[in-house]
Protein backbone atom coordinates (compact mmCIF):
# COMPACT_ATOMS: atom_id res chain seq x y z
CA UNK A 1 0.00 0.00 0.00
CA UNK A 2 1.16 3.58 -0.73
CA UNK A 3 1.81 5.89 1.77
CA UNK A 4 1.98 9.68 1.42
CA UNK A 5 3.14 12.37 4.17
CA UNK A 6 2.04 15.61 3.50
CA UNK A 7 5.41 16.62 5.15
CA UNK A 8 7.75 15.41 2.56
CA UNK A 9 5.08 13.68 0.41
CA UNK A 10 7.19 10.24 -0.61
CA UNK A 11 5.34 7.21 -1.72
CA UNK A 12 6.67 4.43 0.34
CA UNK A 13 5.59 1.21 -1.03
CA UNK A 14 4.76 0.91 -4.18
CA UNK A 15 -11.87 18.35 -12.01
CA UNK A 16 -7.67 19.49 -11.33
CA UNK A 17 -10.17 21.11 -9.35
CA UNK A 18 -13.71 20.27 -10.51
CA UNK A 19 -15.33 23.18 -9.60
CA UNK A 20 -18.16 23.13 -6.73
CA UNK A 21 -21.59 24.48 -8.15
CA UNK A 22 -21.76 26.87 -5.79
CA UNK A 23 -18.52 28.56 -4.33
CA UNK A 24 -18.87 30.29 -1.13
CA UNK A 25 -17.41 33.21 0.55
CA UNK A 26 -15.16 31.01 2.90
CA UNK A 27 -11.80 29.84 2.57
CA UNK A 28 -12.89 27.27 -0.68
CA UNK A 29 -11.88 29.92 -2.79
CA UNK A 30 -8.51 30.16 -1.62
CA UNK A 31 -8.48 25.88 -2.41
CA UNK A 32 -10.11 26.47 -5.54
CA UNK A 33 -7.08 29.47 -6.31
CA UNK A 34 -4.61 27.66 -5.59
CA UNK A 35 -5.42 23.74 -7.25
CA UNK A 36 -5.83 26.41 -10.52
CA UNK A 37 -2.57 28.13 -10.08
CA UNK A 38 -0.82 24.11 -11.74
CA UNK A 39 1.62 21.57 -10.58
CA UNK A 40 4.57 23.79 -10.77
CA UNK A 41 3.46 26.47 -8.80
CA UNK A 42 4.39 26.09 -5.27
CA UNK A 43 1.91 28.10 -2.98
CA UNK A 44 3.25 31.09 -0.72
CA UNK A 45 0.67 33.17 0.43
CA UNK A 46 -3.23 34.23 0.07
CA UNK A 47 -5.20 37.32 -0.01
CA UNK A 48 -9.32 37.83 0.83
CA UNK A 49 -11.32 40.40 0.06
CA UNK A 50 -15.19 41.06 0.34
CA UNK A 51 -16.75 44.51 -0.52
CA UNK A 52 -20.29 45.67 -0.70
CA UNK A 53 -19.93 47.50 -3.39
CA UNK A 54 -18.94 51.53 -3.98
CA UNK A 55 -18.22 53.56 -1.12
CA UNK A 56 -18.89 57.18 -1.32
CA UNK A 57 -18.53 56.86 -5.00
CA UNK A 58 -15.57 55.16 -4.91
CA UNK A 59 -14.24 51.68 -6.13
CA UNK A 60 -12.61 50.27 -2.84
CA UNK A 61 -9.76 48.77 -2.57
CA UNK A 62 -7.44 46.34 -0.42
CA UNK A 63 -3.75 46.33 -0.21
CA UNK A 64 -1.07 43.90 0.59
CA UNK A 65 2.70 44.39 0.02
CA UNK A 66 4.60 41.45 -0.91
CA UNK A 67 8.17 40.74 -0.75
CA UNK A 68 9.53 39.59 -4.23
CA UNK A 69 12.78 37.88 -4.89
CA UNK A 70 14.82 38.45 -7.83
CA UNK A 71 15.29 36.04 -10.94
CA UNK A 72 11.70 34.40 -9.59
CA UNK A 73 8.67 33.62 -11.20
CA UNK A 74 5.65 34.01 -9.69
CA UNK A 75 2.10 33.23 -10.55
CA UNK A 76 -0.85 35.25 -8.90
CA UNK A 77 -4.59 33.35 -9.33
CA UNK A 78 -7.99 34.64 -8.59
CA UNK A 79 -10.96 32.84 -7.53
CA UNK A 80 -14.93 34.42 -7.47
CA UNK A 81 -17.72 33.49 -5.08
CA UNK A 82 -20.91 32.66 -6.95
CA UNK A 83 -23.67 34.84 -6.00
CA UNK A 84 -21.98 38.17 -6.34
CA UNK A 85 -22.04 40.92 -9.31
CA UNK A 86 -18.45 41.77 -8.70
CA UNK A 87 -15.60 40.15 -10.83
CA UNK A 88 -12.56 40.33 -8.71
CA UNK A 89 -9.18 41.95 -9.94
CA UNK A 90 -5.66 41.84 -8.80
CA UNK A 91 -3.25 44.28 -9.52
CA UNK A 92 0.47 44.29 -8.73
CA UNK A 93 2.42 47.30 -8.48
CA UNK A 94 6.53 48.35 -7.87
CA UNK A 95 6.00 51.74 -6.34
CA UNK A 96 3.40 53.61 -8.60
CA UNK A 97 4.10 51.28 -12.21
CA UNK A 98 1.52 48.82 -12.51
CA UNK A 99 3.46 45.34 -13.92
CA UNK A 100 0.97 42.77 -14.14
CA UNK A 101 -2.79 41.97 -13.53
CA UNK A 102 -5.54 39.58 -13.94
CA UNK A 103 -7.29 42.04 -16.16
CA UNK A 104 -6.61 42.36 -19.54
CA UNK A 105 -7.29 46.55 -20.60
CA UNK A 106 -7.10 45.81 -24.64
CA UNK A 107 -10.41 43.28 -24.23
CA UNK A 108 -11.84 44.18 -21.25
CA UNK A 109 -11.55 40.24 -19.84
CA UNK A 110 -10.91 38.79 -16.95
CA UNK A 111 -7.80 36.69 -17.28
CA UNK A 112 -7.95 35.59 -13.71
CA UNK A 113 -4.51 34.90 -13.89
CA UNK A 114 -0.60 35.94 -14.94
CA UNK A 115 2.52 35.47 -13.92
CA UNK A 116 5.37 37.61 -13.44
CA UNK A 117 9.31 37.18 -13.22
CA UNK A 118 11.12 39.51 -10.88
CA UNK A 119 13.54 41.69 -12.27
CA UNK A 120 14.04 43.50 -9.32
CA UNK A 121 14.28 42.24 -5.54
CA UNK A 122 11.25 45.05 -3.87
CA UNK A 123 8.07 44.68 -1.89
CA UNK A 124 6.00 45.10 -4.37
CA UNK A 125 2.28 46.03 -3.81
CA UNK A 126 -1.03 43.48 -4.80
CA UNK A 127 -4.18 45.70 -5.34
CA UNK A 128 -7.29 44.24 -4.95
CA UNK A 129 -11.04 45.65 -6.25
CA UNK A 130 -14.07 44.48 -7.98
CA UNK A 131 -14.74 45.58 -11.47
CA UNK A 132 -17.23 48.70 -11.41
CA UNK A 133 -16.87 48.85 -7.79
CA UNK A 134 -19.76 46.03 -7.57
CA UNK A 135 -20.57 43.82 -4.99
CA UNK A 136 -17.96 40.87 -4.45
CA UNK A 137 -16.13 38.15 -2.55
CA UNK A 138 -12.81 36.75 -3.76
CA UNK A 139 -9.45 35.18 -2.82
CA UNK A 140 -6.17 35.55 -4.20
CA UNK A 141 -3.14 33.39 -3.97
CA UNK A 142 0.69 33.87 -4.95
CA UNK A 143 2.50 31.19 -5.88
CA UNK A 144 6.34 30.64 -6.82
CA UNK A 145 6.86 28.57 -10.47
CA UNK A 146 9.39 26.59 -10.15
CA UNK A 147 11.61 26.20 -13.38
CA UNK A 148 11.28 22.70 -13.97
CA UNK A 149 8.00 19.91 -13.38
CA UNK A 150 8.35 19.48 -9.30
CA UNK A 151 7.57 15.89 -10.70
CA UNK A 152 9.78 12.62 -11.15
CA UNK A 153 10.23 11.94 -14.80
CA UNK A 154 7.74 9.47 -16.07
CA UNK A 155 9.87 6.15 -15.50
CA UNK A 156 10.72 7.46 -11.42
CA UNK A 157 7.05 7.80 -11.06
CA UNK A 158 4.83 5.30 -8.84
CA UNK A 159 2.33 3.15 -10.28
CA UNK A 160 -1.48 3.10 -10.12
CA UNK A 161 -4.00 0.80 -12.13
CA UNK A 162 -6.87 2.10 -14.32
CA UNK A 163 -10.47 1.03 -13.55
CA UNK A 164 -9.10 -0.46 -10.19
CA UNK A 165 -8.93 0.49 -6.53
CA UNK A 166 -5.86 1.43 -5.36
CA UNK A 167 -5.33 1.75 -1.82
CA UNK A 168 -3.19 4.41 -0.39
CA UNK A 169 -2.21 5.74 2.84
CA UNK A 170 -2.33 9.79 3.18
CA UNK A 171 -1.33 11.53 6.30
CA UNK A 172 0.53 14.39 7.69
CA UNK A 173 3.79 14.28 10.16
CA UNK A 174 2.87 17.44 12.10
CA UNK A 175 -0.71 17.02 13.18
CA UNK A 176 -2.37 13.27 13.25
CA UNK A 177 -6.13 15.16 13.38
CA UNK A 178 -5.20 17.24 10.97
CA UNK A 179 -7.80 18.06 8.44
CA UNK A 180 -7.02 16.97 5.11
CA UNK A 181 -8.56 17.20 1.40
CA UNK A 182 -7.79 15.33 -1.52
CA UNK A 183 -8.66 15.49 -5.45
CA UNK A 184 -7.49 13.40 -8.14
CA UNK A 185 -7.76 14.82 -11.84
CA UNK A 186 -8.22 10.90 -13.17
CA UNK A 187 -11.15 9.19 -12.00
CA UNK A 188 -12.15 9.98 -8.54
CA UNK A 189 -10.57 9.30 -4.40
CA UNK A 190 -12.97 8.38 -1.57
CA UNK A 191 -11.81 8.35 2.25
CA UNK A 192 -11.47 4.61 3.52
CA UNK A 193 -11.08 3.88 7.13
CA UNK A 194 -8.89 6.69 9.19
CA UNK A 195 -6.26 7.38 7.22
CA UNK A 196 -7.13 5.27 4.39
CA UNK A 197 -7.83 6.27 0.60
CA UNK A 198 -8.80 4.54 -2.46
CA UNK A 199 -7.61 6.04 -5.86
CA UNK A 200 -10.07 4.62 -9.10
CA UNK A 201 -8.40 6.28 -12.02
CA UNK A 202 -10.27 5.80 -14.99
CA UNK A 203 -7.87 6.17 -17.85
CA UNK A 204 -4.39 5.18 -18.83
CA UNK A 205 -1.49 7.99 -18.96
CA UNK A 206 -0.98 9.65 -15.29
CA UNK A 207 -3.07 11.21 -12.07
CA UNK A 208 -2.47 14.22 -10.01
CA UNK A 209 -3.21 14.01 -7.00
CA UNK A 210 -3.41 17.24 -4.79
CA UNK A 211 -3.35 17.34 -0.89
CA UNK A 212 -4.18 20.20 1.01
CA UNK A 213 -4.09 20.26 4.46
CA UNK A 214 -6.14 22.98 6.54
CA UNK A 215 -5.39 24.84 9.90
CA UNK A 216 -8.14 24.41 12.66
CA UNK A 217 -9.73 27.78 11.61
CA UNK A 218 -9.68 26.73 8.17
CA UNK A 219 -7.11 28.37 6.21
CA UNK A 220 -4.54 26.91 4.02
CA UNK A 221 -1.41 25.43 5.86
CA UNK A 222 -0.03 23.14 3.47
CA UNK A 223 -0.29 22.08 -0.54
CA UNK A 224 1.01 19.39 -1.92
CA UNK A 225 1.17 17.14 -5.26
CA UNK A 226 2.39 14.40 -6.51
CA UNK A 227 1.79 12.33 -9.78
CA UNK A 228 1.85 8.97 -10.69
CA UNK A 229 1.55 6.81 -13.70
CA UNK A 230 -1.31 5.31 -14.60
CA UNK A 231 -1.07 1.16 -16.20
CA UNK A 232 -3.36 -0.86 -17.47
CA UNK A 233 -4.02 -3.86 -15.15
CA UNK A 234 -3.93 -6.96 -17.14
CA UNK A 235 -7.01 -8.97 -16.17
CA UNK A 236 -8.11 -12.53 -15.64
CA UNK A 237 -10.75 -14.34 -16.57
CA UNK A 238 -13.04 -16.43 -14.04
CA UNK A 239 -15.04 -19.89 -14.63
CA UNK A 240 -16.25 -23.13 -13.38
CA UNK A 241 -14.82 -26.39 -13.02
CA UNK A 242 -17.02 -29.02 -14.84
CA UNK A 243 -18.46 -26.54 -17.25
CA UNK A 244 -18.97 -28.12 -20.94
CA UNK A 245 -19.48 -25.57 -23.63
CA UNK A 246 -21.59 -23.28 -21.73
CA UNK A 247 -23.72 -26.13 -19.22
CA UNK A 248 -22.84 -27.89 -16.27
CA UNK A 249 -24.67 -30.63 -14.54
CA UNK A 250 -26.40 -29.26 -10.32
CA UNK A 251 -24.04 -32.03 -8.87
CA UNK A 252 -20.74 -30.66 -11.05
CA UNK A 253 -21.82 -26.94 -9.86
CA UNK A 254 -22.30 -28.32 -6.24
CA UNK A 255 -18.77 -30.15 -6.24
CA UNK A 256 -16.91 -27.61 -7.61
CA UNK A 257 -17.61 -25.76 -4.89
CA UNK A 258 -16.03 -22.10 -6.05
CA UNK A 259 -14.90 -20.17 -9.12
CA UNK A 260 -11.62 -20.00 -10.18
CA UNK A 261 -9.06 -17.39 -12.30
CA UNK A 262 -7.48 -18.37 -15.53
CA UNK A 263 -4.46 -16.32 -16.68
CA UNK A 264 -3.29 -15.70 -19.90
CA UNK A 265 0.76 -16.39 -20.76
CA UNK A 266 3.39 -14.15 -18.90
CA UNK A 267 0.62 -12.60 -16.72
CA UNK A 268 1.35 -12.49 -12.79
CA UNK A 269 -0.87 -15.10 -10.92
CA UNK A 270 -0.98 -13.30 -7.80
CA UNK A 271 -4.65 -12.74 -7.96
CA UNK A 272 -7.88 -13.69 -5.46
CA UNK A 273 -11.59 -13.51 -5.96
CA UNK A 274 -12.98 -11.05 -2.78
CA UNK A 275 -16.58 -10.95 -3.71
CA UNK A 276 -19.36 -12.10 -6.38
CA UNK A 277 -22.45 -12.86 -6.54
CA UNK A 278 -24.42 -15.55 -8.13
CA UNK A 279 -28.00 -14.44 -9.89
CA UNK A 280 -30.68 -16.17 -12.13
CA UNK A 281 -31.23 -12.33 -13.41
CA UNK A 282 -28.78 -10.64 -15.80
CA UNK A 283 -28.39 -7.09 -13.71
CA UNK A 284 -26.74 -5.24 -11.43
CA UNK A 285 -28.61 -5.64 -8.38
CA UNK A 286 -29.95 -9.00 -7.57
CA UNK A 287 -28.70 -12.30 -6.43
CA UNK A 288 -26.70 -13.71 -2.99
CA UNK A 289 -23.39 -12.68 -2.40
CA UNK A 290 -20.21 -14.64 -1.28
CA UNK A 291 -16.89 -12.50 0.12
CA UNK A 292 -14.26 -15.25 -0.96
CA UNK A 293 -14.05 -17.04 -4.23
CA UNK A 294 -16.46 -20.04 -2.51
CA UNK A 295 -20.10 -20.86 -3.19
CA UNK A 296 -21.68 -19.60 0.30
CA UNK A 297 -24.15 -21.79 1.90
CA UNK A 298 -27.23 -19.63 0.93
CA UNK A 299 -25.65 -19.93 -2.59
CA UNK A 300 -25.41 -23.59 -2.41
CA UNK A 301 -29.09 -24.13 -0.99
CA UNK A 302 -30.32 -21.86 -3.58
CA UNK A 303 -28.68 -23.77 -6.38
CA UNK A 304 -30.24 -27.37 -4.91
CA UNK A 305 -33.80 -25.86 -5.65
CA UNK A 306 -32.65 -24.30 -9.62
CA UNK A 307 -34.35 -26.92 -11.85
CA UNK A 308 -32.66 -28.10 -15.33
CA UNK A 309 -32.54 -25.16 -18.11
CA UNK A 310 -31.92 -22.34 -15.47
CA UNK A 311 -29.68 -19.78 -16.87
CA UNK A 312 -27.48 -18.79 -13.89
CA UNK A 313 -24.91 -15.57 -13.91
CA UNK A 314 -21.92 -14.63 -12.29
CA UNK A 315 -21.13 -10.90 -11.62
CA UNK A 316 -20.12 -8.53 -9.86
CA UNK A 317 -16.64 -10.27 -9.57
CA UNK A 318 -13.71 -8.83 -7.55
CA UNK A 319 -10.51 -9.69 -7.55
CA UNK A 320 -7.52 -8.26 -5.42
CA UNK A 321 -3.80 -8.24 -6.23
CA UNK A 322 -0.63 -8.69 -4.01
CA UNK A 323 -0.55 -5.24 -3.98
CA UNK A 324 -3.89 -4.60 -2.71
CA UNK A 325 -5.08 -3.55 -5.74
CA UNK A 326 -8.66 -4.34 -6.73
CA UNK A 327 -10.49 -4.74 -10.06
CA UNK A 328 -13.95 -5.65 -11.32
CA UNK A 329 -13.58 -8.57 -14.02
CA UNK A 330 -15.90 -9.63 -16.66
CA UNK A 331 -18.89 -11.84 -15.89
CA UNK A 332 -19.78 -15.47 -16.90
CA UNK A 333 -23.17 -17.43 -17.37
CA UNK A 334 -23.90 -20.90 -17.63
CA UNK A 335 -26.97 -23.27 -17.75
CA UNK A 336 -28.19 -26.06 -15.33
CA UNK A 337 -28.56 -29.56 -17.08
Amino acid sequence: MKHISLLCLIAICLCLCRGQASAQCDNTLVDKAVMQSGANAVYLREFKVKFDGLEKGKIPSAKYPVLLSKNTTYRFNVCDAEGFDGEVILELYLKDKLVGSTFETKTSSNLQHFDYTCSKAATYEVVMSFRDGKAGCAAGVLSMVSEKDIQPEDGELDILYANADNPIIIYDDKDEFAEIDVAIDNGNITKADGINYIIHPQETGTALLTIRVLNRNGTLREFKQKRFAVLKLDKPYATLRGVKGNTISKSDLINSGRIDLWFSEDMRCNYRVVSFTLSDRDDLISGMSSTSSKFSKSQREWIKDQPSGTQLYIKNIRVKTSENTVMDIPSFDFEIE
